[in-house]
C-alpha cells in the first residue's frame, strides 16, 4: 500500500471545521494523516491533567472516511508549565501569541 496524506492539526481548529476538513482529505485521496505533532499543551491542559478526548473525536472523524492515524511524539511542544519544571532556565511566557 501506498500511503497519500499530510499532517493535520485539528486543535488548532474550531471543531466545528473538522468535518469539512475530513470531507476535503478524503476527497483528496488520503488513507493516513499525521497527528498530535505540537499537540502537548492540548493533551495536558495542566500539569498532571490530561484530556485526549479531542484526539479521540478527532481519530474516530478520520476513520469514519478510511484513514489511518499516525500519532507523533509531542516532545518538541512541551507546555510553558512544562518546560520550566523540567529545565527552569529555559525562557517562557504566558503572554498569548500574537500580544506585544
Amino acid at each position: 500500500m501506498f500511503y497519500f496524506g499530510a499532517d493535520y492539526y485539528p486543535e488548532q481548529w474550531p471543531e466545528a471545521r473538522w468535518t469539512e476538513d475530513g470531507r476535503l482529505m478524503a476527497e483528496a485521496g488520503f488513507n493516513i494523516v499525521r497527528l498530535a505533532e505540537f499537540a502537548w499543551a492540548t493533551m495536558e491542559p495542566e500539569a498532571g491533567r490530561f484530556d485526549f478526548a479531542w484526539l479521540d473525536r478527532a481519530i474516530a472523524l478520520l476513520a469514519e472516511r478510511g484513514m489511518k492515524v499516525m500519532l507523533v511524539t509531542t516532545a518538541n511542544a512541551s507546555p510553558s508549565a512544562t518546560a520550566a519544571s523540567i529545565a527552569p532556565t529555559i525562557p517562557t511566557t504566558t503572554r498569548p501569541r500574537g500580544a506585544s
